[in-house]
């Protein structure tokens, strides 16, 4: 076979390739449920393994995953042997993280100032104690299992306390969705089963008759004094499984009262006719 016929062929399985894979991502619009805010959202089907989104490049942009970072930060913890089950406690250091009269009262912060175990500290959102527990696993093994991972640019220089709360590591809701795939199939190496277990039971969201919710909410400051904020798990009906990202710019964070993420979500959920 000569060089000209190989090329040809190659060219043309590999645009049948593309087009293949082209034809699982379906684009819709969803800007009616972003309530006039910037945001994108994807989600990926296991039965039909099809993607659909909203927002291609707020899908491909790479943003601080703040809090959401709580869950490979919470399966490290774990596979390292740090966290020894979902009870596991870190003790409160008041002269570390000292009380503030404008937390006291707020949820989830009002929650914080107490030994913490994993579970409550991963519901509740825990700033100082998963600080810690990035502390304990070191930068060296974090980045040795980031790495396993693939996360975003699985960037920690910018600190090993601090480089997921607008620091250096970034990730897409595009990248969101496939370390959620990973994660649900259990398809990173490096981990256990076991590790994998324990940190979809601290996801657990919310349970209904009609489907059971795996999630974290993330949120942090961003440019020009506005504030990302993410929305990430799987959802579990009877019929099928659906791994999503969300993730939207708003003014500020009286903009997401009410759990608007949440409700967001579930609306979109519902407009694909995955839960009712």
């Amino acid at each position: 076979m000569n060089s000209k016929l190989c090329n040809i062929l190659f060219f043309t399985l590999s645009l049948f390739t593309f087009n293949l894979f082209a034809q699982k991502v379906k684009t819709i619009d969803l800007e009616r449920y972003f309530n006039g805010f910037q945001g994108g959202f994807k989600i990926y089907n296991f039965a039909t393994d099809t993607y659909i989104q909203y927002n291609d490049e707020q899908c491909k942009k790479r943003f601080s995953p703040c809090s959401t970072f709580k869950i490979p930060n919470s399966l490290i913890g774990i596979e390292t042997g740090i966290i020894t089950d979902t009870s596991f406690i870190i003790k409160y250091d008041s002269l570390l993280h000292p009380k503030t009269e404008n937390y006291l009262s707020r949820v989830p912060f009002k929650f914080w100032f107490h030994d913490l175990s994993l579970k409550r500290a991963f519901k509740y959102s825990c700033v100082w104690y998963y600080q810690e527990l990035a502390r304990k696993i070191g930068a060296e093994k974090m980045q040795t299992y980031l790495n396993f991972i693939d996360y975003g640019n699985n960037d920690i220089t910018s600190g090993i306390d601090n480089f997921w709360l607008n620091g250096s590591i970034e990730i897409s809701i595009n990248e969101q969705v496939e370390f959620l795939k990973k994660l649900f199939l259990h398809k990173i190496n490096g981990f256990s089963d076991s590790s994998f277990n324990m940190v979809k039971s601290i996801m657990l969201y919310d349970s209904t008759s009609n489907y059971t919710l795996y999630a974290k909410t993330g949120t942090c400051d961003y440019l020009d004094r506005k504030v990302i904020a993410w929305f990430v798990g799987f959802i579990v009906t009877n019929s099928e499984t659906n791994i999503f990202a969300l993730n939207l710019i708003v003014n500020s964070f009286d903009d997401l009262k009410n759990n608007i993420r949440l409700e967001m979500t579930k609306n979109i959920l519902k407009k694909l006719v995955i839960i009712k």
